[in-house]
């Protein structure tokens, strides 16, 4: 098993929820058809291919990371009849992630490096003019996944509440934050195209929590992922 560590900066960065149109409301990290997206630009993968190949091989993602702060802002635009309209945008600013890609296709993880060495596309973050700085490459084999019940400023298979509250007769201390906006989500995993270029249709979501913020949860159960840098991303199927 081996698995991939990009350290990235970009100084923007958005994330579209999926659920909002018209405002344009940004998750705190990057979502996993985010990452994945990423990876085939690197690759020069339509987003059909990429989507294919990331299920073929079985690939895990992962992300840690943070951001300086958020902003709004007012984008002006023409929609396809040529109307003019506006739409506000949320946008995080002065990005550092660490996105991690895992699997037993040690080949599917090493072509992903050779992607990000010599990338196909620019590389953004969200936006087309977020374009992202890759600072570290890092490769490494592992016979496994280590576990750990202690998580912060990463993205969470799942979502962790409902997971904390059903087993918390288990003995084991929690402690964990709320915030007056939801953690999890309810995510696109996979698209239906028409064609490699073009309309896409949700056909899979999956929930996944965000644990931000810069505060370090403690969870009744185990999460599998790697330790990179004494730092601990959990692995995430999509």
């Amino acid at each position: 098993m081996k698995f991939l560590v990009i350290e990235t900066y970009a100084e923007t960065a958005s994330f579209r929820n999926p659920d909002f149109q018209n405002f344009h409301k940004t998750l705190l990290l990057p979502s996993p058809t985010a990452i994945v997206g990423l990876a085939g630009a690197a690759m020069g993968f339509s987003p059909k291919k990429a989507q294919e190949y990331f299920f073929d091989n079985e690939i895990k993602i992962g992300v840690y990371g943070n951001s300086l702060g958020i902003v709004k802002d007012l984008w002006k635009y023409r929609d396809l009849s040529g109307k003019r309209s506006v739409l506000k945008k949320e946008i995080l600013f002065k990005n550092n992630f660490i996105i991690m890609f895992i699997s037993d296709m040690e080949k599917a993880i090493e072509e992903i490096k050779e992607g990000f060495m010599n990338p196909h596309y620019a590389l953004t973050m969200g936006n087309s003019d977020s374009l992202a700085l890759i600072k570290n490459i890092v490769v490494e084999e592992i016979s496994d996944m280590v576990e750990r019940d202690y998580l912060e400023n990463c993205l969470v298979e799942g979502d962790i509440f409902s997971e904390v509250v059903k087993n918390i007769d288990n003995g084991l201390e929690i402690s964990i934050y709320n915030t007056s906006e939801p953690i999890a989500y309810d995510l696109p995993v996979k698209f239906y195209y028409e064609k490699y270029y073009g309309t896409r249709y949700i056909i899979e979501r999956k929930p996944f929590s965000f644990l931000t913020k810069g505060r370090k949860v403690k969870i009744n159960t185990y999460k599998k992922g790697i330790k990179y840098k004494d730092i601990f991303i959990p692995a995430c199927s999509l």
